[in-house]
C-alpha cells in the first residue's frame, strides 16, 4: 500500500476516532485476534520460534509475541507492506481459478 493511501485512511481513521472520543474515552484494553494456521504454517512458525530462541539465548520466543512485531513491522515498513500487498492480490487471483 503506498504512503499516500496510508496517509488518508489514518486521516479518516483519526477523524473517526476524534468522534468518537467526544461519545466516550477510547478503549485501552487489547483486543483478541483468532488466527487459523495449518499445522504446516504451525509447525514452521513454532520451529522458527525456537531457532530464534537458541540462536539469541532465549529462554523462550512466543509465537503471539512474533506475530504481534510482525503486525507492527508490516504498517511501518512500505516494502514489507508492498510485497504482502502483492502476495494478497496473487491469492485472490488463484481463489477465483
Amino acid at each position: 500500500m503506498s504512503a499516500a493511501r496510508r496517509d488518508r485512511y489514518a486521516t479518516a481513521a483519526s477523524g473517526t476516532a476524534r468522534k468518537r472520543e467526544t461519545e466516550k474515552p477510547p478503549r485501552t484494553d487489547p483486543i483478541r485476534v483468532t488466527l487459523d494456521l495449518s499445522p504446516g504454517q504451525h509447525r514452521a512458525l513454532k520451529r522458527w520460534c525456537n531457532q530464534a530462541a537458541a540462536d539469541h539465548d532465549l529462554p523462550t520466543v512466543a509465537l503471539a509475541r512474533v506475530l504481534r512485531l510482525l503486525g507492527e513491522e508490516l504498517v511501518k515498513d512500505d516494502d514489507l507492506a508492498d510485497t504482502i500487498a502483492k502476495r494478497l492480490k496473487e491469492m485472490a487471483i488463484e481463489d477465483a481459478m
